[in-house]
């Protein structure tokens, strides 16, 4: 038996999670299937029985981790589905708690060459990212709420944005300590901020 027939478990999933922690360590340039088949304790042809290359397990770790964040706001927008400023509150929350819990996908998603930008023409959003546009479409309906001027809606968005990203880099690098619990610190500059 070849050594790729011994792996027990979901290998299509080990070899994401663990390129993920390959290009966090050594970025695309020292990246490569026969490193992460190593790191999954498998032969180095065992990948491409899932992966018909390196550029298409890096497309998949991509799709994963903006799947994990998009379905997490998403769930928050159903608990808070009849409080707008709430779910704003609590999506803010969720998204600091999930970069926290998972450093590995903030560095991958916004500390690397592999992020999603937000472009803006003409005053208006242009984003391929699932996981922002939950959060726009949140934050619309509560601006609709309070009758803010809808020439506003883009500069409000993005600084929301920028505050939860903010406050997630300043907490996972530890340059922020708070003596209590974080995520309700983060609840209260949201709110003193929407």
């Amino acid at each position: 038996m070849r050594e790729d027939q011994y792996h027990h478990g979901d290998l299509k999933q080990e070899l994401i999670d663990k390129g993920l922690l390959l290009l966090n360590e050594e970025g695309i340039e020292g990246f490569s299937l026969r490193k992460v088949a190593k790191m999954c304790g498998v032969s180095h042809a065992a990948p491409y029985k899932h992966f018909k290359d390196k550029d298409a397990l890096i497309s998949e770790i991509i799709k994963e981790v903006w799947k994990k964040l998009y379905l997490s706001l998403v769930e928050v927008t159903k608990l808070y589905s009849s409080d707008a400023k709430l779910q704003l509150v609590e999506m803010g929350k969720t998204y600091v708690k999930f970069m926290t819990q998972n450093p590995q996908y903030l560095k991958f998603m916004f500390l690397s060459d592999n992020n999603c930008s937000v472009d803006i023409k003409n005053g208006e959003f242009f984003v391929e990212d699932a996981a922002f546009e939950v959060l726009k479409n949140s934050a619309e309906v509560f601006f609709k709420e309070t009758k803010l001027d809808k020439k506003l809606y883009m500069q409000k968005i993005l600084g929301m944005w920028s505050l939860v990203h903010g406050l997630t880099i300043l907490i996972t690098q530890k340059n922020l300590r708070y003596d209590g619990d974080y995520l309700d610190l983060v609840g209260e500059i949201i709110e003193s901020n929407i």
